[in-house]
């Protein structure tokens, strides 16, 4: 049972975010082309990420903290570079609908349910299963009420401001302790880090592009008011 709750659910999970992320995708009509070239470099990504982490050869086992926090970091850096620099995905990544941004957070819900059983049967520390787990559960579910509140047009703006402010807060807190405490105890190679260097990234540049499109959304309507307030 501990076997089949670590390394091979994180690769189900990783597979099932991949599926539902292009599930999201195409909600905007992209063509089948597109959806096609986003699967298979996600899983791409994926077949790579297993073979380094099955053989335990991608990082030293007595790596520091802080070494493994650059990595981290860094990793995240050129998923935001490829997805923000490079000119035909930064289109089509900006022109994702407010809705699919926070859908592609659902997902996390199934992580965090995992992460809840990984530290009940000890594959995690369970004081950082259980909190980790209800925070990643939570993240999912408030993105989710927020893309439904943006949808209907009920609060949605600032639903999604909870939404995209508390699972940005869950992600880097998670990171930062999961290299600065955590990582002694379980070891650079261990399954989390398939969600780590995965979805992952992913989930923190969806929050960025969102949050960017809130701030655009927020100057744009206080500038349609100033010629109304002008002529009164």
């Amino acid at each position: 049972m501990s076997y089949f709750f670590g390394m091979p659910a994180m690769l189900a999970l990783d597979a099932l975010m991949i599926v539902y992320t292009i599930w999201a995708i195409s909600l905007m009509r992209a063509s089948a082309r597109t959806q096609s070239t986003i699967a298979v470099s996600m899983f791409v990504w994926l077949g790579l990420l297993f073979a380094g982490l099955s053989t335990e050869s991608v990082f030293a086992d007595d790596i520091s903290g802080a070494a493994f926090f650059g990595v981290v970091l860094a990793a995240v850096a050129a998923v935001g570079g490829l997805l923000l620099l490079v000119a035909p995905i930064r289109q089509f990544v900006l022109g994702l609908d407010q809705r699919q941004l926070l859908l592609f957070q659902g997902i996390r819900v199934y992580f965090g349910a995992t992460f809840l059983i990984q530290g009940g049967l000890g594959i995690l520390p369970s004081a950082f299963g259980v909190i980790d787990g209800l925070t990643h559960i939570s993240a999912g579910f408030f993105a989710l009420i927020a893309a439904f509140s943006v949808a209907s047009g009920v609060s949605g703006r600032r639903r999604a401001w909870f939404a995209n402010l508390f699972g940005l807060a869950d992600i880097l807190i998670v990171a930062t302790s999961l290299a600065f405490v955590l990582l002694p105890q379980i070891g650079p190679h261990h399954p989390m880090m398939y969600a780590v260097f995965l979805p992952a990234p992913l989930w923190l540049w969806a929050h960025v592009v969102s949050i960017w499109k809130l701030v655009r959304e927020q100057a744009e309507s206080r500038a349609d008011r100033i010629p109304a307030e002008v002529v009164q």
